[in-house]
């Protein structure tokens, strides 16, 4: 349940939002903005965002900068900025009043070894962003984040305790019209490399030469080659059908949903897992990686070990053969309002 919106006198909140691209990350922006437009219209809400975001729009109560070059996102930054929300996991180079950081990226807690395994290119970034975060968290007065693990995690990462678990997220609308279940699976997420993407393909390759059919709808960048060549290969023994629908508006996703059966969600890194929130509003059974976060966020129907593809087959054709025993519940809340009430605290 929401918490009832506090009245206030007029304020205005800013959001630094320029290392925010696509993904989850576009979503809880998105929802967050069009919140504070309907529900806080006595707030002016001031939202800098990197320049390939120009879809969002200004509205009567928002206004929207676009930066285009790493020197203006820098100048940004060093902005002495009050009453500001820090989105995109990185805090300001200057302490002002009321901050706050909301940190969402699981590849800001790794250890360095365990990113150079990872790749060259994530253990430049990630190390490089660690490194800023522990300068710099100290000009923050607060860290929001998702979930008690990413709280722990934080809290001896950075040496910084002032972090509060304000997950919010934006469910289907009630309005979205029930669909025939046309998918037996449904995948929503991009194709970043702990999505875990070539696991699942791998399982279903396994499936396909038991000769076990199913259907499954996924939603990765077109310009992804080897994902898009390995579901080519898979859909060639047409035994397997898998439909990749590209990158899908959070309409065209409730959609999607309300024609699945089942969320498989194989994800190794997630701070929060959005896709299993909204697979729960939409009455999926869920089957999961067997991994901490996600009981951090749902109880599912069944898991699976993420880094074994002969696991997940089983699993997958258990639920094929069986359905499923157990009804996936969710465990949080959505805290959108205390989120914003902090921001516009005296």
């Amino acid at each position: 349940m929401l918490n009832k919106p506090i009245n206030s006198k007029p304020k205005i909140i800013t959001i630094i939002a320029p290392n925010i691209k696509n993904g989850g990350g576009k979503e809880l922006l998105l929802y967050l903005l069009d919140y504070l437009e309907e529900n806080y219209t006595e707030i002016k809400v001031i939202v800098y965002l990197d320049s390939s975001l120009s879809d969002i729009s200004e509205m009567p109560n928002r206004q929207i900068i676009l930066l285009s070059s790493p020197i203006e996102k820098i100048q940004l930054f060093y902005k002495k900025i009050d009453n500001a929300l820090y989105f995109g996991n990185l805090p300001p180079l200057r302490k002002a009043n009321n901050t706050m950081v909301y940190f969402h990226n699981p590849y800001l807690l790794m250890g360095i070894q365990e990113l150079y395994s990872k790749s060259i290119s994530l253990f430049l970034k990630y190390s490089l962003q660690q490194f800023y975060i522990k300068h710099f968290i100290k000009n923050a007065h607060i860290v929001a984040c998702q979930n008690t693990l990413i709280e722990n995690k934080f809290n001896i990462k950075y040496n910084f305790m002032n972090v509060k678990l304000l997950p919010f997220f934006r469910v289907c609308s009630n309005s979205t019209k029930p669909q025939n279940k046309i998918y037996d699976f449904c995948y929503v997420s991009l194709a970043h490399p702990h999505k875990n993407h070539t696991m699942l393909l791998n399982a279903l390759e396994i499936l396909s030469r038991k000769n076990i059919s199913l259907t499954l709808a996924l939603t990765i960048e077109v310009d992804k080659t080897d994902l898009i060549q390995q579901i080519e290969k898979i859909n060639s023994e047409k035994i397997i059908k898998i439909h990749n629908l590209g990158v899908l508006p959070k309409e065209e996703v409730c959609t999607l949903y309300a024609q699945s059966r089942c969320l498989i969600f194989p994800s190794k890194e997630e701070t929060f897992g959005l896709g299993l929130i909204e697979a729960i509003d939409m009455d999926l059974d869920i089957i999961a990686a067997n991994l901490n976060y996600v009981y951090q966020v749902i109880e599912p129907s069944n898991v699976f070990d993420p880094n074994d593809p002969e696991d997940c087959a089983e699993v997958i054709e258990r639920y094929l053969l069986e359905g499923s025993h157990k009804k996936s519940v969710g465990l949080i809340e959505n805290e959108i309002n205390a989120l914003i009430n902090i921001l516009i605290e005296e």
